[in-house]
C-alpha cells in the first residue's frame, strides 16, 4: 500500500514539474516576443532609449505571466525559466553567425577582380628572375593594392572571401573580414560559460562527496562527465582563441599561414649559390605593420 502511495505521489511530482516547465517555457517565449516588439516597430529609437523601453516591457510582461499563473493555478520553474532565456540567446547567437553573417563575400563575376589564388601560368607570369640582389620579392606587382589580394576561395562555400581566415564547421560558415570579430566574440562566450560551469560543478561535487542514493550516485556521475566535457571543451577553445589572437597581432589568416607558398606576396626569394638548382623561398608576411596598427585595423575595422 505504501509503495503504491509512493509511485502516485511520483507520477503526481512528475506531472506537476513537467507542467511547470511547459508554462516557464511559454513564459520565456512570450517575454522574447514582447521584447522583440520594440527594435521591430521602432528600429530608430537610439538602443539606449530601446533599453529603457525592454526594462518596462520586461515588467509588463512577468507581471502578465504571474496574473496567468495565479488565474489558472500554474506553478512556474525558475530554472527552466532561465535555461530557457540562455538557449534562446545561444540560439540567437549562432544562427546570426551561421546564417545571417557576411562573411565578407565577393559578388564580383569576372575573374579579373578576383586575385586569390592564382594558377600555375599567372604566379609564372608575376615571377621575376634573381639578378644581382641579395633579395628579390617574387611578386612583382607590388604597385597593387595588397588588401585586393586576400580574397581567398573558400572550397566548402565554392566563393570567394575577403579576409578568409577558415570554414567554421561548427557555425557552418566561412569566417572572414566582416564576422571575424563576431566570432572571436562568441568564442569567448563559450570559454567562460564552459569554465563556470566547470568550476560550479566542482564546487558541487566537492560539497556532495558522501552520496547513498542510487538517484543521486547517476546525478554525481553526470555532473562530472559534463565538467569533464566542459574542461576538455575549454582547453581547446583556449587554444584556439590564443592562436586567433596571435594572427590578429601579426595580421595573418589562419588559411594564409597554412598555404603561404600559394600566394606569391608571402614570398621571399632569397640569393641562391650556382650550386643550388632550386630558389630558396622564404616566408614573409606584407600585412603586418606592427602589433598596435594590427589591432587598431581589427578594432575599427
Amino acid at each position: 500500500m505504501t509503495r503504491l502511495s509512493d509511485e502516485t505521489d511520483n507520477r503526481r511530482f512528475s506531472r506537476e514539474l513537467l507542467f511547470r516547465c511547459i508554462f516557464s517555457f511559454i513564459s520565456g517565449a512570450f517575454t522574447q516576443l514582447a521584447l522583440l516588439i520594440i527594435p521591430h516597430f521602432f528600429p530608430l529609437l537610439s538602443l539606449l532609449f530601446q533599453l529603457f523601453l525592454s526594462v518596462g516591457v520586461l515588467a509588463i510582461a512577468i507581471v502578465l505571466c504571474q496574473f496567468v499563473r495565479r488565474l489558472f493555478g500554474v506553478h512556474a520553474s525558475a530554472p527552466a525559466f532561465v535555461f530557457f532565456h540562455i538557449i534562446f540567446t545561444w540560439v540567437v547567437c549562432l544562427s546570426v553567425i551561421s546564417f545571417a553573417s557576411d562573411p565578407g563575400f565577393v559578388r564580383h563575376d569576372t575573374p579579373s577582380s578576383v586575385e586569390g589564388p592564382m594558377s600555375e601560368d599567372e604566379q609564372h607570369m608575376e615571377e621575376s628572375p634573381s639578378t644581382g640582389t641579395d633579395i628579390i620579392f617574387q611578386n612583382s606587382s607590388e604597385a597593387k593594392s595588397l588588401s585586393s589580394r586576400r580574397m581567398r576561395y573558400c572550397r566548402s562555400c565554392k566563393a570567394y572571401v575577403m579576409g578568409f581566415d577558415h570554414h567554421c564547421p561548427a557555425f557552418g560558415n566561412c569566417i572572414g573580414k566582416k564576422n571575424y570579430g563576431l566570432f572571436m566574440s562568441l568564442l569567448v562566450g563559450f570559454i567562460i560559460t564552459e569554465a563556470s560551469y566547470a568550476v560550479l560543478s566542482y564546487q558541487w561535487i566537492n560539497s556532495n562527496l558522501i552520496l547513498k542514493e542510487s538517484s543521486s550516485k547517476i546525478q554525481h556521475s553526470l555532473v562530472i562527465s559534463t565538467m569533464n566535457f566542459s574542461l576538455v571543451q575549454v582547453l581547446w577553445q583556449v587554444i584556439f582563441f590564443a592562436w586567433h589572437v596571435y594572427c590578429v597581432c601579426v595580421n595573418i589568416r589562419t588559411e594564409e599561414w597554412i598555404n603561404w607558398r600559394k600566394y606569391p606576396e608571402f614570398h621571399v626569394i632569397a640569393q641562391t649559390s650556382p650550386d643550388q638548382s632550386l630558389a630558396d623561398v622564404r616566408f614573409r608576411n606584407p600585412y603586418n605593420n606592427g602589433v598596435l596598427r594590427n589591432l587598431k585595423e581589427f578594432l575599427l575595422r
